[in-house]
């Protein structure tokens, strides 16, 4: 093999290399941007900052609200606000319930899934029963669960 043979067989074999390279990098952004669209579901708290759903929780944006109630409960030292939703779509007058902290940070969101099971989401920060905080992402719960 002459020498400008090999030099043109190793510019082709670096041009296939990159070509390959290209496809699996494009490949991989591909898998993960529809990997990331499908877990998050990002909405808004009532101080305006972003929260991170499961990607199960509906649309509250396709729903009405139908109550919000402000509450304090002096005995258990508990207060909040609780939003319920209703989707027209359904045949349920409550399809979605939010509970914020008198802050404004979402803590508890339950709703009706397609099946018609109750599914609940909690602040994973909450889940620490040691130091509990708010985190801005929830996780689902399985009722019933002790916590």
């Amino acid at each position: 093999m002459s020498g400008t043979s090999f030099a043109l067989a190793n510019v082709e074999m670096c041009n296939i290399k990159k070509f390959a390279a290209s496809i699996l990098l494009l490949g991989a952004l591909l898998i993960s941007d529809k990997v990331t669209g499908e877990q998050s579901n990002i909405v808004e708290n009532l101080r305006h900052e972003r929260v991170m759903l499961p990607s199960s929780t509906p649309d509250r944006n396709r729903m009405t609200v139908v109550q919000t109630l402000t509450f304090l409960e002096e005995e258990l030292g508990a207060a909040g606000v609780l939003v319920f939703y209703d989707d027209t779509r359904t045949k349920w007058k409550i399809d979605y319930i939010e509970l914020y902290d008198l802050d404004g940070d979402l803590l508890v969101i339950t709703w009706i899934d397609r099946f018609g099971a109750c599914q609940v989401a909690m602040d994973r920060g909450l889940l620490d029963s040691d130091d509990p905080s708010i985190d801005g992402i929830l996780v689902t719960v399985a009722v019933g669960s002790v916590l």
